[in-house]
């Protein structure tokens, strides 16, 4: 079953999540999608013009057909006219060429979708078949081999290269710190333990900027929201633009959302919301302190240019989910990006949010500055803190999933 990116609080500290905002934002449009499918299609079924992905609820098409835009780097009238239904010469050979990556990946990976789109694409509407010419295998040359102590080595040049990229390999892999490291440093650039845990609550105001649409035409949509969060994993966040008020949260055990018209709809591990371990993970208040059990397995892949500084990559295998990427600056020790995704039928649909403006509150530091980004102009959300109260009292009531108007 595939889902599509919604709320999901991934933040350094318990204070504001963008994701979440998101979510609450584009659940709408995503409800009159499903209900003006074409064909008469009822939510959640096939739309009867659909021949390939027939067995995708209609409300999960949309986030697939984003996928595959982003994959060959093109609108969507680059298949389809302004009336979705008629049929088109590239719709044709769209069709083809799914079921020829479903084949692929039926045949050699269990059906699962190791191949895609964007795997010949690459961000173009024509596969490529070729590497460009650079008169060289890779970016940094065969001569960077060369760089050792120049120590001869029995058995000619191909022996001597072969050494070389071994001991290569070993001192990029040696000059990595080590996951527990980095984690380390950043609960110590937060303001450690002790500072972290002497807060239990916050609540946090903050204003949001979202595209208009689902295309990003438009003057962009402004809301203030009020974000309650309280340990161990509970929190609440509404939403308030002009066209109403929007609500999402999880108790601890339940996550939910309510739109503008007080319909309130459990979320908690049904499609097309996040699987429930993520939600649980990513619900911890103390989520710092508890990254390297809530990840599994994780590795240190290298390093990565994140705005024009240096950052740590370290790649986070959760169980029963997707892998994660956090991005650590070198220098500060602070998460500075996070990537993240959820499955699609053709890929792996991806989100990315960076964390900026880091400020210290109560012996804690924070990010002020929240941008994400994804494959589509729908998911682009800017949030920045106004205010924030630290420890505040709050009624056990706030988190308690409300009951539809």
């Amino acid at each position: 079953m595939m889902k599509i990116p919604v709320s999901r609080p991934c933040i350094p500290v318990p204070t504001l999540s963008a994701a979440v905002i998101l979510g609450l934002l584009a659940a709408a449009p995503a409800a009159q999608q499903a209900a003006q499918a074409p064909g008469g299609a009822a939510a959640g079924q096939p739309a009867r013009t659909i021949q390939v992905l027939t067995d995708v609820p209609t409300a999960q098409i949309i986030p697939t057909m984003r996928v595959i835009s982003a994959s060959l780097g093109v609108e969507c009238e680059f298949c389809h006219e302004s009336n979705r239904t008629l049929n088109t010469e590239k719709k044709d050979v769209a069709r083809k060429m799914m079921r020829m990556t479903l084949a692929l990946n039926n045949a050699s990976f269990g059906a699962q979708p190791r191949v895609t789109c964007y795997t010949c694409h690459r961000g173009s509407s024509a596969p490529l078949a070729a590497p460009t010419p650079t008169g060289q295998y890779t970016a940094a040359g065969v001569g960077v081999l060369f760089k050792g102590n120049g120590s001869p080595v029995p058995g000619g040049q191909d022996a001597v290269l072969s050494e070389r990229f071994r001991e290569y390999v070993a001192k990029e892999q040696s000059g990595l710190p080590a996951p527990e490291r980095i984690l380390a440093a950043y609960v110590e650039a937060l303001g450690g333990e002790q500072a972290l845990r002497r807060v239990t609550a916050r609540k946090v105001i903050a204003t949001t900027e979202v595209p208009a649409d689902v295309r990003g035409v438009g003057p962009a949509v402004h809301a203030l929201t009020q974000q309650y969060f309280k340990a161990p994993n509970q929190w609440v966040i509404t939403s308030q633009a002009a066209n109403g008020t929007t609500a999402t949260g999880f108790d601890g055990a339940v996550a939910w959302r309510q739109d503008a018209r007080g319909v309130v709809t459990e979320t908690t591990g049904a499609a097309p919301a996040p699987p429930l371990s993520r939600v649980k993970r990513n619900a911890d208040f103390y989520q710092p302190l508890n990254l390297k059990q809530s990840c599994g397995q994780m590795v240190t892949r290298g390093t990565a240019n994140v705005r024009g500084r240096d950052a740590y990559l370290l790649v986070c295998f959760p169980d029963g989910d997707l892998r994660e990427q956090l991005f650590f600056d070198t220098q500060t020790g602070l998460l500075v990006r996070k990537e993240t995704a959820t499955a699609t039928a053709f890929g792996d649909y991806s989100l990315q949010t960076d964390y900026d403006d880091y400020r210290e509150i109560a012996g804690v530091k924070m990010p002020y500055l929240v941008r994400t980004i994804g494959i589509s102009p729908a998911d682009g959300v800017t949030t920045e803190i106004e205010k924030v109260e630290i420890n505040p009292q709050l009624d056990p009531g706030t988190f308690t999933k409300p009951v539809s108007k």
